[in-house]
């Protein structure tokens, strides 16, 4: 796959200073996409995959794009810089590699998860630090809540070397169902000005829920109706969310 330097279309993007608000909704989108992006390169760098769908390596790189340019608008944070290289580092290999070496593919991929854990850690701790606009905050959390599940969905579909760590446990994966589906409840009655796109996201996670939970109990599960549905779900609770903010000066 042919694609533009990364560091060309960063250095046209101007840095932002931005209130707590918009940081917050920055930092949620990198958490959601990290785990967005290491779904959609299990879906497609599937050593069983004779003829993988093209569109999940547009979703990857195109989720790293982001989280790069996202890096920069925050005001490039140290702390994030090692594992973002790692990330790039990883996908670079795994897009490169021939076809006929596939079998190398879990052990790359073991790699992103590993450097997106370190991410996704690094970003929490300042995630932390920082104050969500009211509007906007459980919509960003309720993207991260689908993108979390949809990662540990497709680890568990994934024959990963090691998986210990990587997936959620039974209570956890249970609860946190639970709580996306009280969330929707709440997110229904405060934006009734846009409840018929909220409408429209939740039955997309009615839709794959089942399919969630046989992956959770150990039977075998569709894993490309899931990340086509859900990703797309994130990505729009975190365009509302970002729609709602306050508009930067």
């Amino acid at each position: 796959m042919r694609k533009p330097s990364l560091l060309l279309l960063l250095c046209l993007i101007c840095p932002l200073v931005w209130g707590d608000a918009r940081s917050a909704g920055t930092l949620s989108e990198i958490l959601s996409r990290s785990q967005l992006m290491c779904a959609s390169a299990m879906l497609y760098f599937n050593p069983a995959e004779r003829r993988p769908d093209p569109r999940g390596l547009s979703a990857t790189y195109e989720n790293l794009i982001l989280m790069e340019t996202y890096w920069v608008q925050l005001g490039q944070p140290e702390e994030f810089v090692q594992p973002l290289r790692a990330i790039k580092a990883v996908f670079d290999t795994l897009d490169h590699l021939p076809a006929a070496d596939r079998e190398r593919y879990p052990e790359l991929i073991q790699q992103l998860l590993d450097h997106q854990q370190q991410l996704h850690h690094a970003v929490s701790i300042v995630y932390a630090s920082v104050e969500p606009d009211p509007a906007a905050a459980e919509l960003q959390v309720q993207s991260q809540a689908l993108a979390a599940l949809l990662l540990d969905h497709q680890i568990r579909l994934y024959p990963l070397p090691r998986k210990s760590g990587l997936t959620l446990t039974p209570e956890r994966a249970r609860d946190l169902d639970q709580a996306i589906v009280r969330r929707f409840e709440t997110l229904l009655a405060r934006h009734v000005d846009h409840a018929e796109l909220l409408t429209k996201i939740r039955a997309s996670y009615l839709f794959v829920r089942p399919l969630l939970q046989q992956a959770a109990n150990g039977r075998v599960a569709d894993s490309g109706g899931a990340e086509f549905y859900l990703s797309r779900a994130s990505v729009d609770l975190d365009e509302l969310a970002a729609a709602l903010l306050p508009r930067a000066p």
